[in-house]
């Protein structure tokens, strides 16, 4: 008997002996792609498929001129190099094949069976299985849960189902894979008559191998103004594409084997699932090992421990490839945990006090739910009204707004990451690293991964949810516990005991609050409408009172009292900086701030005040009762990066809460952003970042609260002349103000800025009060546009929340000299939702590999970037980087051998290439 071939898995599957990798993720020499999925495909020196593979992988992804391909007929043989090469229908997809490889020296066989399915298609050929001394098999669906009905039944539902939802006037949306399981639904729509519209990526793969497929519907392009009356196919990432949205009246269904698990509907987010698979069900893997009768198994791809327990179990030699197997571990028979729906109304969960965490979840998850503003403000306000505890109102409140603490009180963070929950989630429910990281992925969504994955955890042990729940102040001393906990192992265990007392909803909410996504809509402002609702307050009064307090929950203790007027700054209780609006020429900001522009110029008694824009470090310093501390604008404590301002900060003789900017210098020399960003975060900056070598100065352009007594309602004359008065000790520097009385002057101050390496102009209306947190007409800034880059995509990365079915986060680069590309930046804003889901559509058809949420694409995408600043750093591999880069426009007109160069960008940078 021959030895059997060698076979290793090096991140894919190898076969040493013959040099050839099994569709593997990366560039290879030499591979055999089974199918023109687009997990299945990679760019390679030479290429073995089937002849109708490589029609579709030149029609969906285009091929190197370089590559070598050999597309191989079915069941035909083909030698090279000492071996025999066979291909056989593999049932997955159009085209999809097995490859049965021959080692001719001694007769050894290896067959690979890539995906497959062994009952019979509509859309693909029959699978044919050959006896082989080796297998290497996929195992999707290894457990014996997945048993699917026959495709007669299920395409029998789906049918009923459609005209079901058209008979209600409603538009039936089917969701399926562009290429094979989209042409399976066509082919399972064939007989019934009904006009089908498909969305333009399946319109393609559809043309391409129609002439293959048997009796087809009437089908067309998508057309919103004519969708109804029609069903229309998708691919699963337009389930909640704009597209969709926008009809308003349609109804979802998920084609999918793993519709077989109970909680499909909520892992999908649809509104039905049919167990309709392109896969082998489990009886079938079965089936597989009996027929091709194998020396041994090897097994990728879903269940392989599970499913190689089983073989060994039957008397096979059976091995997992992608991770180490257990033996230790008995296969377990019986069907998986189920993971049940979440409560979608009230009656969900049994009634609760209004204390209690469950209800404020149930609150939550509704106002989630629910599209309209008024209605979300409606239920919260409800809520919030029948809290009769001063302490739980505002608790309530901060949690409703994504708060743990009360941020004017300074106190920590929490400290308990995305690793400590995972961990207490994995401890509960017993879900491996790769099983958690597959969940995970499929959501992109904190609270639904916990869902689930709580789920999991209760049907394993249905006693662990307890008919309990914290209450509010229970779940205060919960993070306050969380925060004082020491290392990752206590924490750990503090997480997993209270989110064993919890639902898997009000768990789920748990670890929404935790990792501040809530998603209920603008967090701040629905919830400040709320509190002014629920207590009959101006919503204006509401919002001016939490700037004030810096605490959204003392807003509402106030609220409900009546007192709002009372709210006031205090130091060490930041508040909301006061914005600038952008505007686009000298014209306009005279035009905004000097309406009468013809009695300005005729008596010059009106005056623009004038104000470099550093480019710095937004900070609020406040001096009391011998404490002083630095505040960012997003309110959070910077004192200990820079010791050198608190320093000279205790020179200050009044007590003061002072509004400015931190900017930093070398040798006398004004530095950028991107020198001073490197001093936050920093633990211990004496001795990291000397004050010898780069110094910071604190320019103060405000006074917001002298000795006692706000300024805010002030106007900025007269705050400015306080502030005038003031003796400010060295490394603390008074703005200088220009006022002009006309356009001219203002384009020449901001030429002046600029030369004086600021970022331009702030102009200032001397009669404006202090408005905190807003972003109104009093304040302006000019800073025109810094020139743009001609980019390419290099990488995509999935969204998270709204975003989490697209891919929006793009990593993009430049072309050096010698014509590599070099990553520079990464932008996910400037585009309109349609925008990404086009965007999403192509680099998901054009992804060379992928390594968790981030895909490497094909560079073919030109994005023209727009940005502030540009800095050299060694984030990237060409040694520069952008600050705050946006997307101005995808230039479908420009080619990548057109995009800018690293020179060019080393030029704006001002750096010597």
């Amino acid at each position: 008997m021959p030895p059997l071939l060698t076979v290793t898995h090096r991140k894919g599957i190898y076969l040493p002996e013959a040099d050839l990798w099994l569709d593997p993720h990366f560039s290879v020499e030499r591979a055999f792609i089974s199918h023109a999925h687009s997990d299945h495909v990679a760019r390679h020196a030479v290429t073995f498929a089937s002849e109708l593979t490589l029609e579709l992988m030149r029609a969906r992804y285009g091929v190197k001129e370089s590559s070598t391909f050999h597309p191989l007929p079915m069941r035909e043989v083909f030698e090279w190099e000492g071996w025999q090469m066979r291909l056989f229908p593999a049932g997955h997809i159009v085209g999809s094949a097995m490859l049965h490889l021959t080692r001719l020296s001694d007769g050894a066989t290896l067959l690979y069976t890539g995906d497959y399915k062994l009952r019979q298609g509509l859309s693909s050929e029959r699978c044919e299985l050959l006896p082989a001394d080796t297998l290497i098999m996929e195992t999707t669906f290894g457990l014996p849960q997945f048993h699917f009905p026959p495709t007669a039944e299920i395409v029998a539902s789906m049918l009923k189902w459609v005209r079901e939802t058209l008979d209600e006037g409603h538009i039936p949306v089917l969701l399926g894979y562009s290429l094979g399981k989209a042409q399976e639904i066509l082919c399972a729509l064939g007989e019934a008559g009904l006009p089908v519209m498909v969305h333009k990526s399946i319109l393609e793969m559809t043309t391409v191998v129609a002439p293959l497929l048997g009796q087809l519907p009437t089908y067309r392009l998508f057309d919103a103004a004519e969708a109804r009356g029609h069903v229309l196919l998708f691919p699963p990432s337009g389930a909640r594409s704009q597209a969709i949205r926008k009809l308003k009246v349609c109804r979802t269904a998920m084609l999918s084997g793993w519709a077989m698990q109970s909680g499909a509907k909520y892992r999908y987010q649809v509104d039905e699932v049919f167990p309709l698979s392109d896969h082998a069900d489990y009886p079938e893997l079965l089936e597989t090992v009996a027929t091709v009768k194998p020396r041994r198994v090897y097994l990728v791809h879903g269940y392989t421990q599970e499913f190689a327990a089983d073989l060994r179990a039957r008397g096979y030699e059976a091995w997992t490839l992608e991770r180490a197997d257990q033996l230790e571990i008995p296969l377990e028979t019986a069907p998986r945990p189920s993971l049940e729906e979440p409560p979608s109304s009230s009656a969900a969960e049994p009634p609760e006090k209004p204390d209690q965490l469950a209800r404020w979840a149930q609150v939550c998850s509704q106002a989630a739910a629910e599209s309209s503003r008024l209605k979300k403000v409606a239920l919260l306000a409800d809520y919030l009204r029948a809290l009769a505890e001063p302490a739980d109102l505002a608790l309530a409140v901060r949690y409703c707004a994504g708060l743990l603490f009360d941020p004017a009180a300074g106190e920590g963070p929490l400290n308990t990451g995305w690793a400590i929950i995972r961990r207490a989630l994995q401890e509960l429910s017993g879900l491996s690293d790769a099983e958690y990281r597959t969940l995970s992925r499929s959501q992109a969504d904190a609270g639904r991964t916990a869902y689930l994955v709580l789920s999991r955890a209760l049907s394993k042990n249905p006693t662990m949810a307890a008919p309990q729940s914290l209450d509010l102040q229970a779940t205060d001393a919960l993070f306050r516990s969380l925060r004082a906990a020491r290392g990752p192992a206590p924490k750990t265990q503090r997480l997993r005991e209270a989110l064993a007392t919890l639902s898997p909803h009000t768990g789920s909410w748990l670890v929404r609050l935790m990792t501040g996504e809530l998603r209920m809509g603008s967090k701040e402002g629905l919830i400040e409408e709320a509190v002014a609702a629920a207590f009959a307050q101006p919503a204006e009064a509401v919002r001016e009172a939490a700037m004030l307090s810096g605490d959204i929950g003392h807003a509402a203790t106030l609220a409900r009292e009546a007192r709002l007027h009372e709210a006031a700054p205090r130091p060490h209780v930041p508040i909301k900086v006061m914005l600038a609006s952008p505007e686009e020429t000298a014209a306009d900001i005279w035009q905004r701030l000097i309406r009468d522009e013809k009695a300005a110029e005729a008596t010059s008694a009106h005056s623009v005040w004038l104000e470099d824009k550093y480019d710095g470090i937004r900070a609020q310093l406040h001096v009391s009762g011998g404490r002083v501390e630095i505040y960012t604008r997003d309110l959070k404590p910077i004192g200990l990066q820079f010791p050198e301002v608190m320093q000279a900060a205790q020179g200050i003789s009044a007590e003061v809460i002072l509004d400015g900017e931190i900017i930093a210098y070398a040798e006398d020399k004004k530095l950028s952003f991107f020198d001073l960003q490197k001093r936050l975060g920093r633990r211990d900056q004496a001795d990291l970042f000397l004050p010898s070598d780069i110094s910071v100065r604190y320019v103060v352009f405000d006074l917001l609260w002298l000795n006692g007594r706000p300024l805010l309602d002030q106007s900025l004359e007269s705050r400015r002349v306080a502030l005038e008065g003031l003796v400010l000790p060295t490394g603390l520097t008074l703005i200088e103000v220009q006022r002009v009385t006309s356009t001219v002057e203002i384009e020449a101050a901001f030429m002046a800025a600029r030369r004086r390496n600021n970022e331009g102009l702030i102009a200032k209306d001397p009669a404006s009060v202090y408005s905190p947190g807003r972003r109104g007409k009093s304040w302006l800034k000019l800073k025109k546009a810094f020139a743009t880059l001609d980019v390419v995509v290099v990488k995509a990365e999935q969204g998270s929340g709204k975003r989490s079915h697209v891919l929006s986060d793009y990593t993009f680069a430049v072309r050096d000299e010698h014509s590599a590309l070099r990553v520079i930046g990464k932008a996910y804003s400037g585009l309109t939702d349609v925008e990404i889901e086009t965007l999403t559509e192509h680099f998901t058809a054009t992804t060379l590999s992928q390594k968790g949420r981030v895909r490497t694409v094909i560079p073919d995408t030109v994005l023209e970037i727009a940005f502030d600043s540009i800095q050299p750093s060694d984030r990237h591999d060409s040694g520069l980087s952008l600050r705050f880069p946006r997307i101005k426009a995808i230039r479908t007109d420009k080619r990548p051998e057109e995009i800018d160069t690293l020179a060019y960008a080393r030029k704006l940078a001002g750096v010597a290439s």
